[in-house]
């Protein structure tokens, strides 16, 4: 097939049909645009393009594959605009939950954006986080004034698509309107400097299916030749057409660059050297497959002439890849994107820059994806090289133990000692430091033996004599769990030993991590008071806790401490109380950087709406098992199998319970956390009972009171006497336990006393009515907004907004905004 010539070409002439520009038009009128094709159909040049023409300011976040710093790339768009709230999300890290997703909406409402401001995440679907959708979907629903949303993806996995279009929260654009008709073929032809008869418009459109990078490419063809070939693959199209006829050095620096998502000037000239802005000058004006983004000011090489320059790259010698690799990972270093870094260290065979990238980031909370490949870079990595770097090993090995990679962990920590003792370059000084923070390492592998613990403690403050520089990033001394009893009670028997041993450890913990832990031994001996039944000495030693734990800002403490405040509130009937405590928590949440006790208060209010039978009213992401969620650290999960246990038992999941039991107990069995022995045990006999098993039933009980009753441990069985009181009575007609099941049954008295009276005032048909106004305000901020947006709105102050939803929460007997929705009446 031959075509005539024009004498002029433009081959960088874009056309749109005016369906397209059509369709685009839906960005500026829709909260959320999803925008589907292949790769390759034009959806991001088209989308670029339009939002340039229209004058809107644009928010441009690429995400590269494997969706590696999606979240920090997200957050950073917004740096420019208000540098603080962006700094802020940063640490809340990604919304994956209700709570997180409507504090990022409202902390991006409060930005100052200039008008029809576009927020534009380019190949949406390398991000490979759960609860993206749910996100964007949530920020549209929020209707924000002057954003709009541009999802450009290869793929469209949003369950509420079409129910999101039919609310007009959401414009979805398809492959099918990139797709370029035979007239529009010729049309674009043309405007390019080709003219196309009719039916060799038609023979295109059957040979490319309207398919816009393959008619480029074989329109450049055209011109070079004068002819196509129709069967020639898209790469050698993208071989004769677009790189043979660059210049060497310019198709040798586009090698060298496709290395990278995107990329800047300053990063260009690091790599190549000074003349690659004269290089990228050329390559932009004449070549459609090298496009500059001036908002973000980053070039972009299209993905289709990517995967062809990468094939390119691997077919240089091993010595040109290692040296490539090795500038871009120096770069990344340079500008402190460590996780870029290792991964370029680690393609140049360079371990000692890997583990240098280990040193200065101290991070220890990783994605399942990120946290594998560390592992596989630590495996890989020569032994003499480790020997250098004791830091990164101590940093390492603290990502094992947070990652339960328990074997790993012990294997690392002896050959850290290994090292430690060889290196005879070590002065005393720095040896005693390096001992004193393996001493503190140590400290974690022994958890909740306290002896040994203390004992590790004491060691490490005598090597350091100072805090920690090393252990610093995030850990927590309750690991997320509302109970500390729950995560040092290891011995039947000792518990009181347990306590005084914890009293002994925790000074020299407290003092090696700067406060951490303040108020520890208080709660247990709360905790261990009120399982006992002295509620008044329990609500004291509650108290103790919370005061030493704000004096030493330990928010876990603190977290734990209000939680019994809030179960002795529970056994004296007030709900009222309850639900304060719980808005309390979250207040206190709302005001921390580091948004880590997310799990901690949800766990918190999960296990009292069970109390209450109210599973309706537990946080929805409770109500499955998720090991993947990187707030939730494994010595919490005994505790969360608490309240996921009576969750099943009162939704009647029998078989479900008893099939889970295994899994509770080798999770208990990791650091012999008694406590979650004894619920296991309790919700075993329990969900054997009612399914009429009444010898297994009968086994499970004994088993949880020969545990417990030693420490006297009774509330565990009295706030479930609901379900196994008649077994108890049985257990005490056969002779034992008779003084404590006595004890157990007038506690258990006393709590169904409590929950019958909230569950009468507070979970009836009949609950109290809000006022209109109430009414009006808690509409207003199930929306999405916040309390000095409804105070504008209503002309009243944020004091009183703050007021009128407490009295609301009182009322539906819900802790917080996320669950307004569900409970209001409807409009």
């Amino acid at each position: 097939m031959t075509v005539p010539k024009a004498k002029e070409y433009n081959t960088k002439s874009l056309y749109f049909p005016g369906r397209i520009t059509k369709a685009l038009d839906g960005i500026c009128s829709y909260p959320l645009t999803v925008i589907e094709a292949p790769m390759g159909y034009g959806k991001t040049t088209a989308v670029r393009e339009y939002l340039r023409n229209a004058g809107a300011d644009t928010l441009w976040q690429e995400v590269p594959a494997g969706g590696d710093g999606f979240w920090e790339g997200f957050a950073g768009l917004f740096r420019e605009f208000d540098s603080e709230r962006s700094q802020s999300l940063i640490h809340l890290r990604f919304p994956d939950n209700a709570k997180t997703a409507r504090e990022a909406v409202k902390l991006i409402r409060d930005i100052n954006l200039p008008e029809n401001t576009v927020l534009l995440v380019d190949d949406y679907q390398n991000i490979n986080i759960p609860g993206a959708n749910g996100f964007f979907e949530q920020l549209a629903e929020s209707r924000i004034e002057r954003l709009h949303i541009v999802l450009v993806t290869r793929a469209a996995r949003f369950n509420r698509l079409h129910e999101l279009a039919l609310k007009g929260v959401l414009c979805h654009i398809a492959k099918e309107t990139f797709e370029f008709a035979p007239q529009e073929i010729a049309a674009y032809y043309r405007a390019c400097g080709v003219h196309l008869s009719e039916s060799e418009a038609a023979r295109l459109h059957t040979d490319t299916e309207g398919w816009i990078s393959d008619l480029y490419l074989i329109m450049l063809e055209y011109i070079a030749k004068g002819e196509y070939t129709p069967t020639d693959s898209i790469n050698n199209l993208i071989e004769k057409a677009v790189y043979n006829p660059l210049p060497e050095d310019a198709r040798e620096f586009l090698v060298a660059m496709s290395v990278f998502e995107a990329f800047t000037l300053k990063q260009a000239a690091f790599i190549w050297g000074k003349n690659a802005g004269m290089i990228l000058d050329g390559l932009c004006e004449n070549n459609t497959f090298v496009t500059y983004d001036g908002r973000p000011k980053v070039y972009h090489i299209h993905t289709l002439f990517t995967e062809f320059l990468n094939d390119r790259l691997e077919e240089k010698e091993t010595n040109y890849r290692r040296k490539l690799y090795a500038k871009a990972a120096r770069w990344f270093m340079e500008i402190c994107d460590y996780a870029a870094a290792r991964r370029f260290f680690y393609e140049c065979g360079d371990f000692d820059g890997l583990l240098e990238t280990l040193e200065k980031d101290k991070t220890v909370y990783y994605s399942a994806g990120s946290r594998e490949l560390f592992i596989k870079y630590m495996a890989e990595c020569p032994q003499e090289i480790k020997a250098r770097h004791h830091y990164a090993l101590l940093v390492y090995a603290m990502h094992l133990f947070v990652h339960k990679e328990l074997e790993l962990f012990r294997k690392t920590c002896g050959e850290l000692s290994e090292n430690i003792e060889k290196d005879k370059c070590l002065d005393s000084a720095a040896k005693n430091r390096l001992l004193g923070e393996f001493e503190l390492l140590q400290s974690f592998a022994e958890f909740n033996d306290l002896k040994k613990v203390s004992g590790r403690y004491k060691k490490a403050w005598a090597y350091l004599n100072q805090p920690t520089s090393v252990y610093d990033s995030g850990i927590n001394s309750t690991f997320g769990s509302p109970s500390v009893l729950s995560l040092y009670y290891r011995e039947s028997g000792r518990l009181s030993e347990h306590i005084a041993d914890l009293k002994n450890a925790m000074p020299y913990f407290t003092r090696l991590t700067s406060g951490q832990g303040s108020g520890a031994e208080d709660v247990m001996e709360a905790e261990n008071l009120f399982n006992r039944g002295d509620f008044d000495n329990a609500a004291v030693a509650a108290q103790k806790a919370l005061l030493k734990a704000r004096d030493g800002r330990d928010e876990s403490i603190a977290y734990a401490a209000q939680y019994f405040q809030t179960l002795i509130d529970f056994m004296k009937g007030d709900l009222a109380g309850v639900i304060s405590r719980i808005n309390e928590m979250q207040g206190i949440l709302d005001e921390v950087a580091d948004d880590a006790f997310i799990h901690t208060v949800e766990i918190c209010t999960g296990c009292i709406y069970a109390y209450l039978d109210q599973p309706g009213r537990i946080p929805g992401r409770l109500k499955e098992f998720d090991t993947a969620s990187p707030r939730l650290r494994f010595p919490a999960y005994p505790f969360f199998n608490v309240m996921y246990g009576r969750l099943l038992l009162i939704k009647g999941e029998y078989l479900k319970l008893i099939g889970s039991a295994e899994h509770f107990i080798s999770v208990s069995s990791v650091f012999s956390n008694l406590l979650g022995y004894i619920y296991t045990y309790i919700y075993l006999a329990a969900a054997y009972r009612r399914i009429y098993r009444e010898d297994e039933a009968l086994e499970s009980l004994q088993k949880a009171l020969g545990i417990a009753m030693p420490d006297k441990q009774y509330m565990l069985f009295a706030e479930n006497a609901d379900y196994i009181a008649p077994l108890l009575e049985t257990v005490a007609a056969r002779g034992a336990y008779r003084e404590e099941i006595r004890e157990i049954l007038r506690l258990a008295e006393t709590f169904a006393k409590s929950k019958d009276g909230m569950i009468k005032l507070y979970f009836t048909e009949e609950k109290p009515a809000l006022t209109p106004r109430e009414l009006e305000i808690a509409r207003l901020a199930a929306g999405g907004l916040n309390n000095t947006e409804i105070g504008k709105r209503l002309f009243i102050s944020p004091n009183t907004v703050k007021s009128a939803l407490k009295s609301v929460y009182a009322k539906l007997s819900i802790s917080g905004r996320e669950l307004l929705k569900q409970n209001l009446p409807p409009v």
